[in-house]
């Protein structure tokens, strides 16, 4: 039996608590394709928490280091195309589904 005036010890350890590896997953091109914390497959660095908080999609990654594209340097155009969105023949800013024309988004990086 015990007595009310017994003491008692209890140790508890705290679990311990890794931090968080920030990555962004990039394609065979150095696209970004995502940023997570997550261990997925695919191409990937560790990025500090501004880098990851920002989560910016117009940069690109080169030899291993991301490089962001200066102004003016990255050029989209529209083109006549066999896939895309189709739009009315008369005006591009129209979306239909039906008797248009296709059209692509390309974008180059000078």
């Amino acid at each position: 039996m015990s007595d009310e005036n017994d003491e008692y010890i209890i140790t508890w350890e705290a679990p311990i608590i890794k931090a968080p590896e920030f990555r962004l997953y990039y394609d065979d091109k150095g696209y970004v394709v995502c940023y997570t914390c997550e261990q997925l497959e695919g191409n990937h660095i560790l990025v500090d928490s501004l880098t990851f908080a920002e989560a910016r999609p117009d940069v690109r990654v080169v030899d291993g280091r991301i490089v962001r594209a200066g102004t003016g340097s990255v050029i989209s155009r529209l083109y006549p195309s066999n896939i895309g969105t189709m739009c009315e023949v008369e005006d591009i800013s129209i979306v239909t589904s039906k008797d248009g024309q296709f059209w692509e988004l390309k974008t180059y990086e000078l």
